[in-house]
């Protein structure tokens, strides 16, 4: 089905019974749509009696998708409207055209956020609130997020040290190389250091550690160059043109939560960390892939973000984002899956609002932040076991 709300197309596939009860799923980015694959957790929550609404978030999948062949969406007056308040005001639309009264909601990583803001501001219209990986903080700014997630990334990074000696050694060969001589992707851009420290992402999902340990296991000709397929297997990961939203907009979801402009946060937070700055040496004593932060660097160095840079740019700059979360309060029919060492959203903010909201949780050091995607019956189905569903 779609609507059109504010200038946006927004698309929503519904999956199962149209006559059962339903469930929203809000996917995790920002700037990526609903899934298309049948995933295990889809067939848990069939069995288990839902029909499941897939949304495309504004400026994804089937809804008006934004990216740099559409030059007249790229705006920042565009892009401060593809938060949290805009997704839960278009799925409201959603369940007005599906002529429900209420569903559950279901948030994956950032759609988490988006489900606290639908606490927030609609509440009576969410039964009961699923969340995994999720939790954001409601009460500090990015600076603080991105210094929780830094260290949970230095953690992730040693343990992949220490069970892939041969991979961190050859890291560090990779980036002294290109420090020193050029190399190219496929797409024609020079391969950075800093670009390349961006693969780091890996660590935070399952079986991360052993991707990483296959992309640097030969990176190297024996005269010294970068293989080819080395390149390439690199500038697919660093790479935004599935999804240049995610870049684009990735720091302004945290937004309002305290006053001020977010102002390249993850950039400032890496300057104060050894080993994690855009500048830092493979010669130093810490020296650090990173995870899911967006650098200014990437809109100059990414074919994909280009045309996003002046309009990332000046949304950095905005200070006077709204409160996403003003006025939530506990008491909500709400359960979450917060995972131990969570790279992306970290453990100890999850469980601050977890308390606030009076979620029950279950907390678990077996999967990394893709745990609904590679253990749907484990995750999901804890989740529905403990809401009684």
């Amino acid at each position: 089905m779609e609507i059109t709300r504010g200038g946006f197309t927004v698309f929503a596939r519904v999956v199962g019974d149209p006559d059962a009860r339903a469930l929203l799923y809000l996917q995790g980015g920002p700037g990526f749509p609903a899934p298309r694959e049948r995933f295990e957790w889809m067939n848990v929550a069939l069995a288990r009696g839902y029909q499941v609404v897939l949304l495309d978030q504004r400026g994804t999948g089937r809804s008006t998708r934004i990216d740099a062949a559409t030059p007249e969406l790229i705006s920042t007056d565009v892009l401060t409207r593809l938060r949290a308040d805009e997704i839960v005001a278009d799925a409201e639309s959603v369940r007005e055209e599906l002529g429900l009264d209420q569903w559950d909601v279901l948030g994956q990583s950032f759609g988490g956020f988006c489900l606290l803001h639908y606490l927030a501001v609609r509440p009576e219209r969410v039964g009961r609130a699923l969340f995994t990986g999720g939790l954001a903080s409601i009460s500090t700014g990015p600076e603080d997020v991105y210094r929780a997630t830094f260290a949970k990334l230095k953690r992730r990074h040693l343990q992949f040290n220490e069970q892939y000696p041969a991979a961190e050694r050859k890291v560090l060969e990779v980036c002294r190389h290109l420090d020193a001589q050029e190399e190219f992707l496929p797409t024609g851009e020079r391969l950075s250091a800093k670009r390349l420290r961006t693969v780091g992402i890996e660590l935070g999902r399952e079986g991360g550690f052993a991707s990483l340990a296959r992309l640097f296991e030969a990176p190297f000709h024996t005269n010294g160059r970068l293989r080819t397929d080395f390149l390439a297997a690199v500038g697919d990961r660093v790479s935004f043109a599935k999804g240049p939203l995610y870049a684009a907009v990735h720091e302004s979801i945290y937004g309002g939560t305290v006053p001020g402009a977010t102002a390249w946060a993850a950039e400032r937070v890496s300057a104060e960390l050894d080993g994690f700055a855009p500048d830092a040496s493979p010669d130093d004593a810490e020296f650090y892939l990173t995870g899911e932060h967006i650098f200014p660097f990437q809109f100059a160095e990414d074919p994909a973000l280009r045309p996003f840079s002046a309009a990332a740019d000046a949304l950095a700059q905005k200070d006077d984002w709204s409160n996403l979360y003003a006025g939530l309060v506990g008491g909500h029919d709400a359960y979450a899956a917060v995972y131990t060492d969570d790279i992306f959203v970290p453990r100890e903010q999850s469980l601050e609002t977890a308390s606030h909201i009076g979620a029950q949780v279950f907390e678990t050091d077996r999967f990394q932040h893709d745990g609904l995607r590679r253990h749907g019956k484990a995750v999901l189905g804890r989740l529905l076991d403990m809401a009684g569903i």
